[in-house]
């Protein structure tokens, strides 16, 4: 599990420098992101086409972008990346900080499933669920 660790770190620093392609490196091909209903990009995408597009139109509204990773547990076959972002809107200038978790599944090395949460305790709900699941 170290090594989906560090392939998950190196994939968020990939996108705080503007490499979409070495962040979306870590997906498999078929993988799924489902974004969290609250947001307008609410949905799930599946491929990593998909979700190539729908990250390349989130970051378009972004002047500046960066997430830091608050908090990481690994479980059997998943992580849960506590994330905090700061972000400055294109155009507007507002800056904005928000906090959330993206519960990334994980095989053979790859994400073939991420699931995001605006709220920390139903991302780690979510986490307990899915190790209960696997066992």
């Amino acid at each position: 599990m170290s090594d989906d660790v560090e392939t998950l770190r190196s994939a968020y620093e990939a996108l705080n420098h503007g490499d979409t392609e070495g962040a979306l490196a870590v997906l498999d091909e078929d993988a799924e992101w489902s974004e969290h209903s609250d947001l307008p990009e609410a949905g799930v995408y599946r491929g990593r086409a998909a979700i190539r597009a729908f990250l390349e139109q989130f970051l378009e509204s972004w002047q500046d972008f960066h997430q830091e990773t608050e908090e990481l547990i690994a479980g059997e076959s998943c992580v849960l990346i506590m994330l905090r972002s700061r972000v400055r809107g294109k155009g507007s200038g507002v800056a904005v900080e928000a906090r959330y978790a993206h519960l990334w599944t994980m095989a053979d090395g790859r994400g073939v499933r991420v699931d995001a949460y605006l709220d920390r305790e139903e991302a780690l709900r979510a986490l307990r669920h899915r190790a209960a699941a696997q066992s």
